[in-house]
C-alpha cells in the first residue's frame, strides 16, 4: 500500500504561538465534475485548520501551504468518531424508545438530542483527540 499523503492546499490566515491557522477550501465530490456547472449541485466551504507545528513561526499570515493528515489511519479514524459513531447512537436510541413504547415525536427529539449530547462530548473532549489526530504542514515550494 502506499503512504502517500492527501494534501490539500490552503492559505496561513494566522500564526499563534506553536499553531498555524490555514484556511482551505473544500469542495464536495462533484467539484471535478465536468457537468457541475450545469447541475447546481456542487457545493465548497472555506474550513479553517489549526496544525500545532514547532515551525510555526517560519510561517506567515497569507502564505501558501499544503495541509495533510499524518497518516491514512487517523483519516478513517476521523470519519469513524465524526459519522459511524453517532450514527450508531441514534440507531440504538431510536430503536431503545421505539421499544420502550416511546411516542415518535418524543422518540425523534430525544434521538436528535443524543447525538447532539454526543457532538458536544467530542467538543468537550476535543483536547484528547488532538493527541491522537494529527495534521502536518508542507510549505509550498513555488
Amino acid at each position: 500500500m502506499s503512504r502517500q499523503l492527501i494534501k490539500h492546499e490552503g492559505e496561513v490566515v494566522r500564526v499563534s504561538g506553536d499553531r498555524v491557522f490555514v484556511r482551505m477550501t473544500v469542495n464536495s465530490a462533484c467539484g471535478s465534475c465536468g457537468a457541475r456547472q450545469a447541475c447546481g449541485v456542487s457545493e465548497s466551504a472555506d474550513k479553517i485548520v489549526e496544525v500545532a507545528t514547532a515551525d510555526a513561526s517560519t510561517y506567515s499570515v497569507g502564505e501558501s501551504v499544503e495541509v495533510a493528515l499524518a497518516s491514512r489511519a487517523m483519516g478513517a479514524k476521523s470519519v469513524l468518531w465524526a459519522y459511524v459513531v453517532p450514527f450508531f447512537v441514534m440507531c440504538v436510541v431510536l430503536v431503545a424508545l421505539h421499544v420502550a413504547g416511546v411516542g415518535e415525536g418524543i422518540a425523534v427529539v430525544a434521538t436528535l438530542l443524543s447525538v447532539a449530547g454526543y457532538y458536544a462530548l467530542l467538543y468537550a473532549l476535543r483536547s484528547k483527540l488532538e493527541q491522537t489526530i494529527n495534521f502536518i504542514i508542507i510549505k509550498q515550494t513555488r
